[in-house]
């Protein structure tokens, strides 16, 4: 349980970190984001501002009665500057687009990536966890499995136990059928060449009808998870004289 522990405190400051590291990704793209509209809400401010004076003279036009000279040198220099002004606007509104296409599809396709793989990352370590925790009740397992298979060889010694030998082998199939289900198989060792990956070796015997470094027996099996060993098999093995 204290491996649960530590394991799980673990897993929670890397989500931590992790989800720290994507806020700060966020915030620097809503910064960026923010400083654009910044910008653009003060050019719609300004533009709002060239059409009301548009508005204004396109009023002063309209009352034909009071135009003068005067009035229309001064509509004549309002609309310069004016067009001067939407021109120079139109040429920073086209500089502010330019390139951005591209630069917000990138970031885009940045964050997109970003996340799925966060989303593979976050899968495969809820899926090492629950390999991780099923591990160790197979383990926990393994013990009761061992007690069984002993109980059925010392009950086959005595002929008014057949009832009882098929009963528990019975039990012991069930386990084997659902251990093979989860991905587990047991190591191949007897008449094995010594595997010190896979064999562990608590005793030694001088035989000469098997090539030195031969398994000649198991004391204990071993098992595989899923490809990984889980319990070496304790085996005795032959040597030369």
């Amino acid at each position: 349980m204290g491996n649960d522990s530590n394991k799980g405190v673990s897993r929670k400051e890397e989500f931590e970190e992790r989800i720290e590291r994507l806020l700060n990704e966020v915030s620097v793209c809503s910064k960026a984001v923010g400083a654009e509209m910044g910008k653009l809400t003060s050019m719609k401010g300004e533009l709002s501002g060239i059409v009301k004076e548009l508005g204004g003279i396109k009023e002063m036009l309209a009352d034909e009665h009071e135009l003068t000279e005067e009035k229309l040198e001064a509509v004549e220099d309002a609309v310069a500057i004016l067009e001067e002004e939407v021109e120079a606007k139109r040429k920073e509104v086209e500089n502010l687009s330019k390139g951005k296409e591209e630069e917000y599809l990138t970031t885009l396709k940045y964050l997109k990536a970003e996340f799925e793989n966060y989303k593979r990352r976050s899968e495969k370590e809820k899926q090492e966890f629950a390999d991780y925790r099923l591990e160790g009740f197979i383990q926990d397992l393994m013990p009761i499995k061992d007690t069984l298979e002993v109980a059925i060889g010392h009950a086959k010694e005595n002929a008014q136990s057949e009832g009882f030998i098929r009963g528990v082998e019975m039990t012991v199939q069930q386990i084997n059928e659902l251990l093979k289900r989860e991905g587990v198989e047991e190591i191949k060792a007897e008449g094995e060449q010594f595997d010190p990956f896979r064999h562990e070796v608590v005793s030694k015997e001088v035989v000469k009808n098997h090539p030195e470094n031969t398994v000649i027996g198991v004391v204990r099996k071993g098992y595989l998870f899923r490809g990984k060993v889980i319990r070496p098999a304790m085996v005795k093995i032959a040597i030369m004289e």
